[in-house]
């Protein structure tokens, strides 16, 4: 379902005013750098968790799940303040600029209870937290994302138990899907299956279908070019791999879709897939 837009007008406060003045006071300040160390700003990465889930949301028109997460989104923004700023950021001055954008949007986000003003404002939000990362010199990884920088989903039997975990990654410049199992929770062993076995991701919303399979029987190459075929077993599958299968509706930044992912007899329950972005700074190999 499309989200209305809404036109989001720019806040102008006293508040905001005192803000950038105490940055621009903060950005004239000496660093304190600790050479290596990444920054950390705890404040910022809970909302940019619960920003990003309300932006797959929104993005999949679920508006009741949006607004079941403006009071948390509000919460958390409110808490990413110019006091909380970390001292060894790399632009103070640009992350000041940046911090009072974000905060007239959350600003906007409280004094409004419409669904579709939500919604919107929700949209501005995530690029506004990536552009305020990026200054600050911090790592952008979410807390679900596993070592391929594809995104964790627990894998349950047909009792509800987890028995394993799948790391599930699109490529946004391909549509091209991976997918790694281990057993257990995140760190688990390689979940081996047999190099016949195939895995099934649904779109329900989409009325679409895909199948995930072996590269082939022999090595199975990821994308290191390492094999992952062990007696006859591997934990990855991908699609469309050398099929042929038209990838092309996965592809794109902004995708985003309610998926489930079925294997066997378990499965992960629904979950909003996103795409890995790649970037121009990016050193892996599409």
């Amino acid at each position: 379902m499309p989200v209305p837009h809404t036109r989001i007008r720019r806040l102008t406060t006293p508040r905001r005013c005192i803000q950038i003045g105490l940055l621009l006071i903060l950005a004239a300040c000496t660093r304190d750098d600790v050479e290596g160390t990444p920054v950390a700003w705890p404040e910022l990465v809970r909302f940019d968790e619960i920003a990003y889930r309300a932006d797959g949301l929104a993005r999949t028109g679920d508006l009741g799940a949006v607004n079941d997460l403006r009071a948390e989104l509000i919460e958390t923004g409110l808490a990413v303040t110019p006091s909380t700023i970390p001292a060894d950021v790399a632009d103070p001055r640009e992350v000041g600029i940046i911090l009072a954008d974000l905060t007239s949007l959350v600003e906007g986000l409280s004094a409004t209870e419409d669904a579709g003003s939500t919604a919107t404002l929700v949209l501005g939000l995530h690029p506004v937290i990536e552009r305020l990362i990026t200054a600050a010199g911090m790592p952008h990884v979410h807390a679900n994302e596993g070592p391929n920088q594809g995104f964790l989903q627990p894998v349950f039997d047909s009792e509800g138990t987890q028995v394993g975990t799948a790391e599930v990654k699109l490529h946004d410049d391909a549509g091209d899907l991976e997918v790694w199992l281990t057993v257990g929770g995140y760190g688990g062993d390689p979940w081996r299956l047999g190099v016949e076995t195939t895995l099934v991701l649904e779109f329900p919303d989409l009325d679409r279908t895909v199948t995930l399979a072996v590269r082939d029987r022999i090595r199975n190459e990821d994308e290191s070019g390492a094999s992952t075929i062990i007696d006859g077993t591997t934990s990855y599958f991908v699609f469309p791999a050398e099929t042929g299968e038209d990838a092309s509706w996965l592809m794109g930044t902004e995708f985003a879709a309610r998926a489930e992912l079925r294997l066997e007899d378990s499965t992960t329950g629904p979950f909003i897939l996103r795409p890995h972005v790649h970037r121009a700074d990016d050193e892996e190999t599409p």
